[in-house]
């Protein structure tokens, strides 16, 4: 492990001369690669499938896990959209000329070595690839054992794109299952920079317990919408049906509805109805129950702090836009957040109370994403307020530094 990521470290320093029209060509050249090698991509993938039948994996983790044509065909067109982008390493911002003549400038730059350690999507691996090459990071890729095998060639092509062209160790992807191994390179913060675990509370928890660098975390998806007294209940509806059930098995999802105590009895009976044809299990509190007519699953604590990743939606009714507040204060996971209100000074105060990695007003949750945000695609949506706060693109993946230009100037 000491080898490779000091080969890793030697990549990222010859990744900083890289200029930007080889990184784009680079990355065209990786699209046009995993077109081309969809088939072997989707064989591979059909072995991790029938291993997570094999094991019993949740759905939600199965469709993560998926791979397909059409899915591919996204894959190789986020990198293309990354290709196009605008450059972002060496981009000089905030330029002034101080006192003694002396022209200030900040500079981006990479961050350097990058440790990946993800879990189910295989994804991930192109993506991050991607977003390295095109903020100049070397990166470590290490998935999980459930997606070995669709990991393993994704990998192969990525070094197939980038041969004779960059080092090949500036994108590793690990095969290995060791968490030996894994435990081997959170040791090594000489050559690796930062971490960044995306998964669930046992491997964040691994990480922040055993990284000696520092570590962006990749967090649950335990996402809030709340109904306000001043929503377009139609709206609402289209906007609850959208963010639970268009993809159940996605950190952008909701898993808790917060509905108005004002409002609850015209909006509990059509939602319920709505989300039952959806084939989703409501669990509510008595309030909401008995005013959607329905025998609903009673709703525990226990439900308000699951990140369900399933078609499974908690209800609760609640007494003020204060309460709501509260409620996503003590459970929510600083992912994404959701206001349905026509009330301006609600929608505000909600905007400026609510601490998540993005907050959204009459909009689904589901828009939280690298893509829709104009990314490309992202190395996952941070849930750590240092560094990187929401979806990490390629000018996530920079810090910055200070630049000081004069003419032989000293300092009395």
């Amino acid at each position: 492990m000491n080898n490779l990521a000091k080969k890793s470290k030697d990549a990222s320093k010859a990744l900083r001369g890289l200029n930007h029209s080889l990184r784009k060509e680079l990355l065209l050249k990786l699209a046009d690669h995993l077109e081309k090698r969809a088939a072997d991509v989707i064989e591979a993938n059909k072995k991790d499938l029938q291993y997570a039948e094999e094991v019993n994996l949740n759905q939600a983790l199965k469709d993560r896990l998926m791979l397909n044509e059409d899915r591919i065909k996204d894959m190789a067109s986020g990198v293309r959209s990354i290709a196009e982008q605008k450059e972002v390493v060496g981009e000089f911002y905030q330029e002034f000329t101080n006192e003694e003549g002396l022209q200030i400038k900040r500079q981006r730059v990479p961050l350097g070595v990058i440790l990946m350690i993800f879990e189910s999507r295989p994804n991930v691996v192109i993506d991050c690839a991607a977003l390295a090459l095109k903020s100049s990071n070397a990166i470590i890729l290490k998935g999980g054992k459930e997606a070995k095998h669709s990991n393993d060639i994704l990998g192969e092509i990525i070094q197939e794109a980038l041969e004779g062209s960059i080092p090949k160790e500036a994108v590793q992807v690990l095969a290995s299952d060791s968490r030996e191994e894994v435990n081997a390179l959170l040791e090594l913060d000489e050559y690796i920079d930062v971490v960044i675990p995306r998964g669930g509370e046992r491997l964040i928890e691994h990480v922040y317990k055993n990284a000696k660098m520092p570590v962006i975390a990749h967090f649950q998806g335990l996402c809030h919408m709340y109904i306000d007294t001043q929503a377009d209940l139609e709206k609402a509806k289209k906007l609850v049906v959208n963010a639970k059930t268009q993809r159940t098995g996605v950190c952008n999802a909701i898993e808790t509805l917060l509905v108005h105590k004002d409002v609850v009895a015209k909006f509990a009976p059509e939602i319920t109805k709505q989300l039952k044809e959806k084939g989703c299990e409501v669990r509510a509190d008595k309030a909401f129950t008995e005013a959607s007519g329905e025998n609903l699953k009673l709703a525990t604590d226990e439900d308000w702090a699951t990140e369900y990743l399933e078609n499974i939606l908690s209800i609760k009714t609640v007494g003020s836009l204060d309460d709501a507040i509260e409620h996503i204060d003590q459970y929510g996971s600083f992912h994404t957040e959701c206001i349905v209100s026509e009330d301006e000074k609600a929608q505000a105060e909600f905007l400026n109370r609510v601490d998540a990695s993005c907050v959204a007003v009459n909009a689904s949750t589901r828009f939280n994403d690298g893509g829709q945000l104009g990314l490309g695609a992202e190395l996952g949506i941070s849930t750590t307020k240092f560094h990187a706060y929401g979806p990490m693109g390629a000018e996530q993946m920079t810090t910055s530094r200070y630049v000081i230009v004069g003419n032989g100037n000293t300092r009395g």
